[in-house]
């Protein structure tokens, strides 16, 4: 919804800008088209039952008598998007977290599994450590947990130079851990219902 009710307000608000200025032009005895401004007020209805049906949608309660009180809901409905987009990306972080951790990492030598056992608890650690600051964390680009670290492992230089920079400028841990960990030296481990 947090895409579609910017336009659907700004679509009425066009739709009512026509016959606001043929009612200036009414009373100065103007000639006016009404078929025009028919359609116009046509528009506007639809994109008013377009703006209340999105409203409702997320307020299914509410209530309004007028476009103040219509300009309230909409900041309370942006505000309760904006928490869950908040919810969603913290949600990402975590659910990544949570598959690190329960990974393990399979190689010849101990010496390396144990290097790269601690750049996963540091990738582990600032994962978490971002689900806390005050905000929006960074966004973390790439598909869901359970398919990230394949994926992850699957960027080539120069092609994925742009998540390579956002990777390093949001998550430098994670980057280092991915940057030297070989996709067979990964075990995923499923999460076990509790």
């Amino acid at each position: 919804m947090s895409s579609l009710w910017p336009p659907a307000r700004a679509s009425l608000d066009d739709a009512l800008t026509l016959p606001c200025e043929t009612l200036g032009k009414l009373e100065a005895a103007q000639s006016v088209d009404i078929a025009a401004v028919i359609a116009q007020l046509e528009k506007a209805g639809e994109s008013g039952r377009d703006l209340r049906a999105l409203v409702s949608s997320e307020l299914p309660e509410a209530s309004w008598q007028n476009r103040e009180e219509l300009d309230a809901l909409l900041e309370k409905i942006q505000e309760r998007i904006e928490a869950r987009n908040l919810e969603r990306l913290r949600g990402r972080l975590l659910a990544l977290a949570g598959e690190l951790e329960r990974g393990s990492i399979v190689h010849r030598r101990a010496v390396r599994v144990e290097q790269l056992n601690q750049l996963r608890d540091q990738a582990v650690n600032e994962l978490r450590s971002q689900t806390g600051l005050e905000g929006a964390p960074q966004t973390l680009p790439g598909p869901e947990a359970d398919e990230w670290i394949k994926w992850a492992c699957g960027l080539k230089d120069p092609e994925d130079a742009d998540t390579f920079k956002a990777l390093r400028n949001g998550f430098a841990h994670l980057d280092d851990f991915i940057a030297r960990l070989e996709p067979n030296m990964w075990t995923a481990k499923k999460e076990t219902p509790a």
